[in-house]
Order: structure tokens, then sequence, then C-alpha cells
């Protein structure tokens, strides 16, 4: 698994030093691809992280679930477990855990609700060709969607996120798809 966290290391240096402007077109080309799925266009619930360091922006998107009345979640990290809550606004975020914006404490908690269809957008660091996903080594993201596989998970990354193929672990999820600025599989 050192092989696993030299990966990690070097696409998020690469990522990191990604210019505040690439950043932004390539988000929106990624964004665009989401939004353009019958999966968010049916989704009644948008699971989506805020984006830190480099990630792809999910602002857009976001904005956009809100306009479209579907409801949208974001990760709040307590411990070693996350938990998704419900933002009506960005106004309903504050710094926690990491220095990541989180859901205020009063925001109510993800529950799925009877025939409803629920979205998740997922980052990470690595990923591969058939979708396995290198997090940042907490294994939040792992752990949250093992109880919930039920729900679709679209991988929001870079082009130059992307490796042929990566080691994984049993614990290890992969995503159902995978979009970058340039494809979507």
């Amino acid at each position: 698994m050192d092989r696993k966290k030299e990966i990690r290391a070097k696409i998020l240096k690469m990522r990191q030093a990604l210019p505040k402007e690439e950043v932004r077109e390539k988000s929106l080309r990624i964004i665009r691809r989401i939004e353009e799925t019958e999966t968010f266009k049916n989704a009644d619930n948008l699971l989506a992280y805020i984006d830190f360091r480099g990630e792809v922006a999910t602002g857009t998107l976001i904005e956009k679930a809100w306009e479209l009345g579907k409801k949208v979640y974001v990760p709040r990290v307590a411990g070693k477990e996350m938990e998704f809550y419900r933002i009506h606004s960005f106004e309903d975020l504050e710094k926690g855990a990491y220095g990541i914006l989180e859901p205020k404490k009063e925001c109510p908690v993800y529950e799925a609700g009877e025939g409803q269809t629920t979205l998740a957008i997922l980052p990470g660091s690595v990923f591969d060709e058939k979708k396995n996903r290198v997090g940042y080594g907490g294994g939040f993201y792992d752990r949250y969607f093992e109880k919930r596989k039920d729900i679709c998970r679209i991988a929001a990354a870079y082009e130059m996120q992307i490796v042929e193929e990566i080691e994984t672990e049993e614990f290890d999820l992969p995503a159902d798809y995978v979009t970058t600025e340039e494809r979507f599989w």
C-alpha cells in the first residue's frame, strides 16, 4: 500500500498546483457533464462535498440542485464517522474538521425518503479506469457508502487524477461512474 500513498501524494501535489482559473474552467466542464446525466436530472436528493484544496468545485452543482428543487446534503465529520446534513444555502456552513466547510449542527441529517432517489458526488485523490477511488486516507466515504450501496455515486475528478490501475483493499468502494473534464464512464 506504500505505492498507493506515493500515487496519492504525487497526484494531490499536482492538483494543488493547478491555477485557480484552470480549476474553475475544468470544474465547470465536469459539473456540466454531471448535470446532463439522467441520474442527476431524476435525483430528489444530492449528497455533495464542499470543495477544498483544489478539488473539483461543486458550488455550481449545488446551486443548480437548489434551483431544480432538489434537497442538498453535505458532509460533516465527527471523530471517525461522517454524516450528510441538509443545507438550504451556503449560509448553513461553518468551518469544521480539517478546516473544511461543514453544515452547522442544527441542520437535519440525511434520511432517504420513501421512493426518493439520491445521487452522491464523490471527491478523491486518485481514480482508475475501473472506477476505483483513493480518498485521503480516512475511509469516511467508504464507511458511509458501505451501508448505502443503493445510492448512485459519481466521482468528480480532473483527467490528471486518473491512472490506469490503482491498488485497492477490500473496504475500498468503487464509484458507479467517474467524470472528468474530458469524459464520463
